[in-house]
Order: C-alpha cells, then sequence, then structure tokens
C-alpha cells in the first residue's frame, strides 16, 4: 500500500493511504496503554488527514494495547466529524473481547466492526465508502 501522507505518534503511526483510508497502526510486538493523552493526539492527527471530510479508519491493534479507565470514558463522538466507518483489526482475543465490550457501551453514530484480517477490513471499510457515494 502507498502513502500520501504519515504522522508517527509515539507507538503508532497514522497514514492517509492511496486509496482514500486512513490507516492506524500501532506497534506490533512493543507494549502500550492508550491514555487521555494519546487519543487526543490520534484524533488530532486523523482530523488533520482527514482534511474535514468523513474518512474510512482502518486501526491496526498491536498484540499488547491496553486502554486506561479514564481514556474509555472520553466522549468519541466528537470524532465524528471525519469518521465515515471504523474497521479494527484485532488479533489477540482478549483485546477483541475489549473492544465488543467497549463499542457495546460507547454508541457511536458510525459503523464500526472488528476483524482478524486486514484484508476483510480493508473490504468493507471500501463498501462503506460505496455506500456513502450513494446515499451522500
Amino acid at each position: 500500500m502507498n502513502y500520501i501522507q504519515r504522522i508517527e505518534l509515539e507507538f503508532s503511526t497514522v497514514s492517509l493511504r492511496e486509496d482514500g483510508i486512513i490507516e492506524q497502526r500501532f506497534q506490533k510486538d512493543i507494549p502500550y496503554e492508550i491514555d487521555t493523552q494519546h487519543l487526543t493526539e490520534m484524533s488530532v492527527a486523523m482530523s488533520r488527514l482527514s482534511k474535514g471530510n468523513k474518512t474510512a479508519i482502518l486501526s491496526i491493534a498491536g498484540l499488547y494495547g491496553s486502554i486506561t479507565p479514564e481514556a474509555r470514558k472520553l466522549d468519541i463522538n466528537k470524532d465524528e466529524d471525519y469518521t465515515l466507518a471504523i474497521a479494527l483489526v484485532i488479533q489477540e482475543l482478549s483485546q477483541r473481547l475489549l473492544a465488543n465490550f467497549y463499542f457495546k457501551l460507547k454508541k457511536v453514530n458510525y459503523p464500526v466492526k472488528i476483524f482478524k484480517n486486514e484484508n476483510q477490513a480493508t473490504e468493507w471499510l471500501q463498501q462503506q465508502i460505496r455506500a456513502n457515494q450513494k446515499t451522500g
């Protein structure tokens, strides 16, 4: 995949891909914990790359990531200005369970789906983009 622009953060890279999807890739084998500051930095990076347009987001979790209780309490609906849909690629069962639980509690105004595979996640995001183009 070719990238148009990349923003390096502490333990992830946020990139605008040629296909218009914003990709957030966390470091695979290094433990990390997302706190409120990290969420803010990620949100600013994605907002900057989207240039005010609703964009599909592909988030690829690392193997050893977690999120603090304080970060889980933040209102993520403020990100709907630039979020068309989010596909989460999560390999670890414990992380998938946590993500499913999180999005059951946090109702968002855009589709979110969890995948084990990047290709399936990308195809789903492309479907979301096509559906939005037909209705939008």
